[in-house]
């Protein structure tokens, strides 16, 4: 190669290295300024926090019916389940799109728990991790804190308050357990692992106080307070009325219901409910005439979860009608107040696929956030 052509390939070099040195990917800005740039999370849409649920996520898809029955405990007793079906609570508010928001502050008290009484609330996420509301928090700003349901009237419930400034930070999401503490106290929560410890100073998921695993057969609520539930075991000889074609044993519903200590008269409703769904309602005429022939059955591995034989008058209009037999999950006696209005659903298959996934253990993922 000659001196001159030598020259010019070296031109080329090094204006093909300083075209390189300028396309490099510019030096990352410190990780300290890029923290400080971060706004304060201050919003109340819990659903876009990170770790939120997401109830459009395909992942989600085989999990939407699993754990939803939420027991809510007062000092170690369990008093109720929160779900969207077990409400007698009107919403505070409905959001755009059509959400129905709650306050915790009437959802208690509608539950027969005084709000004025209550020491602390605390509310268990995935991961036994744990957020909380002070009883003074509580009253000092009732309409702060309120709940949604992840699909509108159906799927867990979903934390949906600001916590900036609480004695408790920590977000939830998914809302699994709830306790609450009036006369005993409150049991610490680990300012770091945001959860309640066990003797080895580990996260548990053990319920303060609580002496028996939670409910898992069917619910009997009057007027929104849980006056007991179906456990074959203790269900009294005098509910016993005879056996199915099938040999099963029958049980009449409202003298199981009068078991539990409510007086037949003054029933203005009994509404019938699979899951998040009112699948059978009575009037008080109906109630009073259909009575002494209503049965249910136990069928068998179904954790006391009853099938009610469901005269066609109490179901939904349906083009074949027909008496039906379907899994439900809760029973709810009205006497002082009067239902909401929510339409009755057809019996399917659906509606006992939700009942009976209903308090089966669903992961998850989400950890909660710190505001």
């Amino acid at each position: 190669m000659t001196g001159p052509a030598r020259c010019q390939m070296m031109v080329l070099v090094l204006a093909g290295a300083l075209l390189a040195c300028s396309k490099r990917a510019p030096e990352p800005t410190a990780t300290k300024a890029a923290v400080a740039a971060k706004p304060a999370l201050k919003t109340t849409e819990i659903n876009d926090q990170p770790g939120a649920f997401d109830p459009n996520d395909p992942k989600h898809g085989t999990r939407k019916l699993m754990n939803l029955d939420a027991p809510v405990y007062v000092d170690g007793a369990q008093v109720a389940v929160l779900r969207y079906g077990d409400l007698v609570v009107a919403p505070a508010r409905v959001l755009e799109g059509g959400t129905p928001s709650y306050r915790v502050y009437d959802y208690l008290a509608s539950i027969g728990i005084a709000p004025e009484s209550v020491k602390s609330v605390h509310f268990h996420g995935n991961n036994d991790r744990i957020g909380s509301i002070e009883g003074a928090e509580l009253l000092k700003d009732k309409a702060r804190f309120t709940f949604t349901f992840s699909s509108q009237t159906t799927g867990g419930a979903v934390q949906r308050w600001d916590t900036e400034g609480l004695k408790n930070e920590f977000v939830v999401h998914e809302i699994r357990k709830v306790s609450v503490f009036v006369k005993k106290a409150p049991v610490a929560i680990h300012p770091q692992k945001r959860c309640h410890l066990d003797a080895k100073g580990e996260c548990t998921d053990a319920i303060p106080y609580a002496e028996s695993a939670p409910v898992h057969g069917t619910r009997v609520y009057v007027d929104g307070k849980m006056v007991g539930f179906v456990k074959r075991r203790q269900i009294q000889d005098v509910v016993l009325m005879g056996k199915t074609d099938a040999g099963d044993h029958k049980y009449n519903v409202a003298k199981f219901i009068e078991s539990l200590g409510v007086k037949s008269d003054g029933i203005k409703a009994v509404e019938l409910v699979a899951g998040d769904d009112v699948i059978g309602r009575a009037s008080p005429e109906q109630w009073g005439r259909l009575a002494p022939e209503f049965f249910f059955t136990l069928p068998k591995h179904n954790h006391g979860k009853v099938r009610v034989h469901v005269p066609v008058e109490l179901q939904a209009n349906d083009d074949k009608p027909a008496e039906r037999d379907a899994l439900v999950s809760s029973v709810l006696v009205y006497k002082s107040t009067t239902p909401a209005q929510r339409d009755l659903v057809a019996i399917s298959e659906d509606t006992d696929l939700s009942v009976q996934l209903a308090s089966n253990a669903g992961g998850g993922e989400g950890e909660g956030h710190t505001q």
